[in-house]
């Protein structure tokens, strides 16, 4: 039997023998036929006039099934014909089957391979509510290249792998059948995948009843001289859980000023039908960015459907707070961290110079690590410089001795004062991993973090080291300009944890502004009052238009229904206690006081209780602290806009950006993972965040 050769069984066999002509030891026409009990019929009388004539053998192999068997020549040869494409292989004087099974294994391309998939299908592992179970496999080529699609856009694969050869083999020994797209189709099945998956995100949004707020940022390709602009969409679900997608990513005509980017702003609101549904936009500190907000609200309606008349809608990007304060009290220690910076680069210049380090390492009996310089525009990879630089302090001073060429003296910089201040920023570095998390609400942790940096920060004043205390005044000058223009969605946040409610905010201002804390205590209880009244006013209204529809449709047709209706009516009028007030006046659960309490699980279970409040809180818990999230978003566009991959037009850019967001962000909800790619934007050795 051929190797890879296929039989079916005697059913469909004898369907085979049925359709096809008449196999050659079957037919009562050749003379070389058989009887029903297997013995030879006599011989003709042509045989008996021709005795020389050879006689043919009977064909036994069961590749015959395939095959007609032609005349038979003086020689006793014949050929052997295809049932499906009619190629010919001569056969007798003792010639094997073997071309015959090669050609119905892979050279018959009419021969139908699938044939046993209507007796016996093949079955596949799937996941469902109940566990894994099997169910019927069918190859089907369009969800193939979906498939191919989906991979495209999650690992960011050039769309002219399909002509890799290797790639090329594993599909045809994978499944045969596929038909392996061009890349232009390639494109094209991403596009579709991306306009799919945009109507259907188009209709969950539009299905919820909570507000959304967002993130902007803008980034420059230094390969096309092109800016582009990234908004992000933050929301809280029914099912409390917090979402973020990536809605769109555009290219934004320059001059980059706060009118552009309004106009680009509100005109994909409007096309994602958000413009009506908006909460909050988060922004970085950027003059243009405070130039947008102006415009908005003079140029667009955007304002006439916030809350509160648009007073918390713009919200500046907590993070890159800190990292002004801390820049700029930076700057008093910036020739020792210069002279760090550089000692790193050195190292890590040359290989031969990495020998030498490792070697310094081992005579001062620590774990080697590489060096890494930090990003300069970035505080917090300094930070981790220079904790990197204390740990290899020994080495670092030992290096010196073994490369005379080296013109800095580690040893004589100023290690004291470098211990001290990693001791200082480490209180900022805190607050900023807390504050750039994605996965869970940041807006109510950002009012005690940022008091205890303030808190920091006047502890200062007291240091032994008189840059300390210089530091400190001028971290104090930005602190105070922007803990001034900040608003009361900040606090309004704390409140609204359980875990702090007044307590927390009442605490931190006695410790930072004890003259200003009543006033601010009462301007905070009348902005939440006026923020809890208008999602009061719009319940209302909904439960009205819902009345009026009741009443059309003729629910109440008796004059006792009538009766219950009022007297619901006139209970619902007296005054109660509102929400607000009694979730105010409720003392703080000790049990919620706990390192992994989950804040959305909470009011998830309280909202039956404050069904009013926890809708405003979920829409408040919703509000980014910072614009991580759509920073993000240019870490992969810097991938996709590679210099292999400079040719994409606007419109493949934003469909395998946005794309690739929402495939993550699903793969990720179900727990599972995608894996990151190998490289990175900026190679060398820098510490990225």
């Amino acid at each position: 039997m051929g190797a890879g050769l296929h039989f079916e069984t005697q059913e469909e066999i004898e369907r085979i023998q049925k359709d096809a002509p008449n196999d050659p030891n079957t037919d009562p026409n050749n003379p070389n036929t058989t009887g029903q009990d297997g013995e030879k019929e006599p011989p003709c009388e042509e045989e008996v006039a021709n005795p020389k004539k050879r006689k043919t053998r009977k064909v036994t192999a069961k590749v015959w099934q395939y095959f007609n068997k032609g005349p038979v020549d003086e020689e006793g040869s014949y050929s052997a014909i295809c049932k499906y494409c009619g190629a010919k292989y001569l056969q007798g004087q003792q010639r094997g089957t073997a071309s015959m099974k090669n050609h119905i294994d892979k050279g018959c391309k009419k021969f139908p391979r699938n044939r046993r998939d209507a007796l016996q299908k093949m079955l596949q592992a799937a996941k469902s509510a109940e566990g894994t179970e099997l169910i019927p496999w069918v190859f089907d080529q369009m969800k193939c290249r979906k498939a191919l699609a989906m991979l495209v856009i999650a690992h960011e694969y050039p769309f002219n792998c399909v002509n890799h050869y290797y790639l090329r083999l594993l599909f045809n020994e994978l499944q045969p059948s596929f038909k392996i797209p061009s890349r232009m189709t390639l494109r094209s099945d991403c596009i579709k995948f991306y306009e799919e998956q945009h109507v259907t995100l188009y209709e969950q949004l539009g299905q919820l009843t909570c507000r959304f707020s967002f993130t902007s940022d803008l980034w420059t390709n230094k390969g096309r001289d092109r800016g582009f602009m990234a908004i992000s969409c933050h929301y809280i679900d029914e099912k409390w859980i917090l979402r973020k997608r990536i809605i769109t990513f555009v290219p934004l005509p320059s001059p980059h000023t706060g009118k552009h980017i309004a106009e680009a702003f509100y005109e994909k609101l409007v096309l994602w039908n958000l413009d009506k549904r908006a909460f909050c936009l988060v922004l970085d500190n950027a003059s243009s960015n405070d130039a947008c907000i102006n415009e908005l609200f003079a140029k667009t309606p955007i304002q006439d459907d916030l809350p509160v008349d648009g007073q918390v809608f713009h919200q500046r990007c907590g993070c890159h707070i800190l990292n002004l304060i801390v820049q700029d009290g930076l700057s008093v220690l910036k020739d020792e961290i210069r002279d760090i910076r550089d000692t790193m680069k050195y190292i890590k210049h040359s290989q031969g110079r990495m020998e030498k380090f490792k070697l310094a390492c081992s005579q001062s009996q620590i774990p080697f690590k590489k060096p890494a310089w930090d990003v300069p525009t970035r505080w917090n990879s300094t930070y981790l410089m220079l904790v990197l630089a204390l740990e290899l302090k020994p080495a670092l001073c030992r290096y010196s001795n073994l490369d005379k060429r080296y013109y800095l003296k580690p040893a004589e910089f100023k290690w004291d004062a470098v211990e001290c201040l990693v001791s200082y920023l480490k209180v900022f570095y805190e607050a900023t991993l807390k504050l750039s998390g994605t996965k869970y609400p940041t807006l109510n942790l950002f009012f005690p973090e940022f008091a205890e940096v303030y808190l920091s920060i006047k502890r200062m004043s007291s240091s032994p080291f008189p840059f300390i205390v210089q530091m400190g005044a001028e971290m104090t000058d930005k602190f105070d300009k922007y803990w001034s223009i900040g608003n009361s969605l900040l606090a309004i946040a704390c409140v609204l944890d359980p875990r702090c409610k007044l307590y927390v905010v009442e605490y931190y201002m006695k410790e930072l502004f004890p003259e200003e804390c009543d006033n601010f205590i009462a301007n905070l209880r009348e902005c939440m009052k006026a923020l809890f009244n208008d999602y009061v006013e719009e319940n209302a209204s909904d439960e009205n238009r819902a009345r009026v529809s009741k009443s059309a449709s003729g629910s109440a047709t008796n004059s006792r229904a009538a009766l219950k209706d009022y007297i619901k009516e006139r209970k619902n009028s007296e005054p109660p206690k509102s929400e607000l007030e009694d979730y105010l006046a409720t003392e703080v659960d000790e049990a919620t006081v706990d390192e992994d309490f989950d804040i959305l699980a909470w009011w998830r279970l309280k909202s039956p209780k404050y069904p009013i409040l926890s809708q405003l809180t979920k829409d408040i818990l919703a509000v980014p602290i910072s614009t991580v999230a759509s920073e993000s978003a240019f870490s992969t566009s810097g991938r996709i806009l590679s210099p292999a991959r400079s040719s994409l037009n606007d419109e493949s850019i934003e469909a395998l950006l946005c794309a690739q967001d929402w495939l993550r962000a699903s793969i990720n909800e179900k727990g599972e993972k995608i894996g990151e790619p190998l490289w990175t934007i900026d190679e060398g050795g820098s510490i990225e965040d």
